[in-house]
């Protein structure tokens, strides 16, 4: 009996630790899975997070340029700030102004989708309402208005609540400046605009990027010893303003401004369990919550633990039905599995020997002193020496005397990964050296290390390789010829057009004729930078604009009075852009010279060159002088210049962007061209 018991004992041992084994294994299954989708929400509500905070406070900074631009406004100064300068208790104000400040104003409201608006005086009198009623200037509107106009600094206030109703509103205030006679700027009055952030905060914080039950952004801000939600929550209508939390309480919001660090768990508004991600909005006292319920979180794992308990179940069952049968069979197993693998084995060696005596590939066997123990057919036939010569070789005899040196080394990155692929030169009986590519694996057989060197004759490679190399070098001489050629055909175009010039008096014909010398010359220095570089597929063309200019500038008799600024990037472009670009520069860069400082009046002209992260190119040229007169578009200009540049953007599939801002600002955006490799 004793027997029995002791085959038994071994698996019913087994038995017990598989059941262990499995239950440690379901633990920590479930433990490792939660953490793993944990962070997967954590992650997928840190970028819901980041993506809002990012649109709302794009929103906010696009308010306030609104407001900067209200501020500078033509109006502002011819209108506006002499309307505000007079007294309306002393002096009545015009009408006339009153109604065209008015209709300016409506013109901004309808625009930008305000609710309404106000204009102050310093002094906080309403001078123009706009919309019915009389407005009531709260506290915190006067505290604001004491912090913008001193500032004349644009301010967009925080979430209020209309007196007179329970709207949500948030207040925009453009400050008027006025410059003082000491050259200082103060405020004579401010614009308050209202908005009304159902248009696009709350909708923005009520979508979600998937469909969930439970997901939700919440926007608060702290209030001495409470967290005041901002907007409507998703089971609490009519909660923006109304409805506070202790900062105590363990929401995710009041963690974290206890400082705890993102991502948070605890309970929301509504007591359930949450994770979320807490991210403040810059240069707000407003923090945005993303946060979605851990049930719903947990349901991916709650599926997956059922199926992974189900088939723990199955498992154990059937263990334990393979352990009545285990004594019995084992034996029978243990025989049948020594035969498949002796067979297997005696397959293989005869399979091998077959590949190693035809290979096409030399294929040589070491020991661990590189002594050549065993070689196929392919090797005697390619060295030239007998199956006995051969074995007594060492591998280094196998080298030309010029690569022995390398032997060691290469072996020792073999030895550090247990293979390597590399080229050399190898030397037959007859001493003739020959390259190869070799394939050099460690084997470890009985105990023992051994080399197998799997070598290839790349003779022919090598010859066809000199030939994709003499090939390329005879094109590259013979396109710089070609771009040479170019470059003294477009010089001799440009001398003749010179000549024909000195032909006429009348200026504009020598004019025009000058005009398309320039722009010859501007093609030909393309030319003869490709000439010039050593990679003929693009050009620096920072490089370009450099030479192009100052080549202007040296054959213009104004520019003595007009000062060059560069500020370039370095990019590079193939010659199908480098061409339009250069000629755009040239038109650009003339036309100022010619009508942005008349009558010697000095200047700057300035050149900008900027590629971003997105391969999109901006060109600018840019001028200090009287600016482009209003109602010119480039793309609509009768001038042969202004046409000349349209098209060439229309070729770059590029647009242009005109500013008139202290001058005149011409800028090309383009989408940087992707290179082709060229043989």
């Amino acid at each position: 009996m004793n027997a029995p018991r002791k085959r038994l004992a071994v698996p019913i041992v087994l038995f017990c630790l598989l059941t262990v084994l499995l239950i440690v294994a379901g633990v920590g299954y479930y433990v490792q899975t939660d953490r793993q989708i944990k962070t997967a929400a954590a992650e997928k509500l840190a970028a819901v997070a980041d993506l809002k905070v990012k649109l709302i406070s794009g929103w906010r900074e696009e308010r306030l340029r609104d407001a900067a631009v209200l501020s500078t406004a033509p109006i502002s100064c011819q209108r506006i700030v002499p309307y505000l300068e007079t007294n309306p208790e002393t002096a009545g104000s015009d009408p006339e102004i009153e109604a065209e400040i008015k209709d300016w104003m409506n013109s901004i409201v309808a625009a930008k989708k305000f609710v309404g608006g106000i204009l102050l005086d310093a002094a906080g009198r309403i001078r123009i309402v706009l919309g019915p009623g009389e407005p009531v200037i709260g506290s915190q509107i006067r505290q604001d208005l004491s912090l913008v106009i001193p500032s004349s600094r644009a301010l967009l206030s925080d979430f209020r609540t209309m007196p007179s109703s329970d709207n949500i509103y948030l207040d925009l205030f453009a400050p008027v400046p006025r410059r003082n006679p000491s050259g200082r700027t103060d405020g004579v009055g401010v614009f308050v605009f209202e908005i009304d952030p159902t248009e696009f905060l709350y909708p923005l914080l009520e979508k979600w990027p998937e469909p969930s039950r439970t997901a939700e952004t919440n926007l608060v801000r702290r209030e001495g010893q409470d967290i005041l939600h901002l907007n409507n929550l998703r089971d609490r209508p009519d909660s923006a303003l109304e409805f506070r939390v202790p900062l105590s309480s363990d929401t995710p919001a009041a963690q974290a401004i206890r400082g705890k660090p993102n991502p948070v768990e605890g309970h929301d508004y509504r007591g359930r369990p949450v994770l979320a991600w807490v991210s403040p909005i810059p240069e707000t006292p407003w923090l945005l919550v993303a946060k979605e319920d851990l049930d719903e979180i947990r349901e991916p794992l709650i599926a997956r633990v059922s199926s992974f308990s189900g088939m723990i179940v199955v498992l154990w069952f059937g263990f334990g039905i393979m352990i009545l049968f285990w004594i019995k069979r084992r034996e029978a197993v243990y025989f049948k599995n020594r035969y498949e693998t002796e067979h297997e084995r005696l397959a293989l060696i005869q399979h091998f020997e077959y590949l190693h005596k035809y290979a096409n590939d030399i294929v040589l066997l070491t020991d661990r002193n590189h002594h050549v123990i065993e070689v196929n057919d392919r090797a005697l036939a390619t060295y030239g020496y007998t199956r006995e010569e051969m074995e007594r070789l060492y591998i280094p005899d196998l080298r030309p005397p010029q690569t022995r040196g390398d032997f060691a080394r290469q072996l020792d990155e073999a030895e550090k990964s247990g293979s390597l692929i590399f080229e050399t030169l190898h030397q037959k009986k007859t001493g003739e050296v020959f390259p190869v590519e070799v394939s050099l694996r460690l084997l470890d057989i009985g105990g023992a290390r051994y080399y197998q060197a799997i070598i290839r004759d790349i003779s022919e490679r090598k010859r066809a390789e000199a030939r994709t190399l003499a090939a390329l070098r005879e094109k590259e001489v013979l396109l710089r010829e070609i771009h040479h050629r170019v470059k003294n055909n477009m010089q001799v175009i440009s001398s003749l057009l010179r000549l024909q010039s000195s032909r006429f008096s009348d200026a504009a014909v020598r004019e025009a004729f000058q005009e398309s010398q320039g722009r010859i010359k501007s093609m030909a220095l393309v030319h003869e930078k490709l000439y010039g570089t050593k990679d003929l597929t693009r050009i620096d063309f920072a490089d370009y604009v450099k030479s192009l200019t100052s080549s202007i500038f040296a054959f213009n008799q104004e520019s003595e009075r007009i000062a060059l600024r560069l500020d370039l990037e370095k990019t590079f472009l193939d010659i199908n852009a480098a061409v339009p670009c250069g000629l755009i520069v040239n038109e650009l860069v003339l036309n100022a010279f010619k009508h942005a400082f008349p009558n010697n009046r000095p200047g700057k002209i300035t050149v900008e060159l900027r590629e971003n992260e997105n391969d999109m190119i901006r060109l600018t040229v840019r001028d200090d002088g009287i600016g482009l007169a209003e109602g010119i578009k480039p793309e609509q200009s009768e001038s042969l210049g202004f046409q000349i540049i349209s098209l060439l953007a229309g070729q770059l599939e590029g647009h242009l962007d005109v500013r008139r801002e202290y001058g005149t600002s011409v800028s090309l955006f383009f989408k940087a061209p992707v290179y082709a490799d060229r043989i």
